[in-house]
């Protein structure tokens, strides 16, 4: 069976217009955040709030959609060497946010570092939020303010809703999130 012509230089055009826009959008990011480390792309369509007080270690990927933003204040961002944000996800920064090396938070996933109590009107309460090394952070997971910590090597699983903190390699998921096993840790891998 012979392919069109017309359609592979369509799939090549495409091809390279997605680089094109990939280099140029990290490029603007660059320029823009208080610090991008090497090797590291943003694609086009990704929005942070507060621009300079934003960190991001060498060798990361942030998919479009990705939005990272502060009710109040101007709590940091700091994303560790390694990270894969995917498409969709929402990073609340009031409260302070920091992502450890070589974690991956999938699709749609949600992490609040504020709460407003039983009010929606009353003022933001910013909760500093630390999520440690090679966690794995399923699709459409939600880690709500309550939860302060999240152990390295934890894996959360898809559509959980995490209202505590997770200890160490542990494996959480349901509504509200529980743990329902233990990860095998991760070898250290070169950033």
């Amino acid at each position: 069976m012979r392919r069109n012509p017309i359609f592979w230089t369509i799939r090549a055009v495409g091809a390279i217009s997605r680089r094109i826009r990939l280099r140029v959008a990290t490029v603007i990011h660059k320029t823009t955040l208080a610090q991008v480390g090497a090797n590291t792309k943003i694609q086009a369509g990704v929005r942070f709030a507060n621009p300079e007080i934003v960190r991001i270690g060498v060798g990361c990927y942030i998919w479009r959609g990705t939005h990272a933003s502060a009710e109040v204040g101007q709590a940091s961002l700091t994303i560790g060497d390694g990270v894969q944000i995917n498409t969709g996800v929402h990073l609340d920064t009031t409260g302070g946010l920091e992502i450890g090396a070589r974690t991956l938070i999938s699709e749609e996933a949600v992490i609040y570092t504020h709460d407003h109590g039983l009010d929606p009107r009353a003022s933001p309460r910013p909760m500093p939020k630390t999520i440690g090394a090679n966690v794995w952070i399923g699709m459409r997971a939600v880690i709500l303010p309550q939860c302060a910590k999240i152990g390295a090597g934890a894996v959360i699983g898809a559509g959980a809703i995490v209202t505590m903190d997770v200890p160490d390699n542990a494996v959480v998921a349901g509504n509200p999130a529980r743990i329902i096993g233990q990860a095998f840790p991760t070898k250290e891998i070169a950033a």
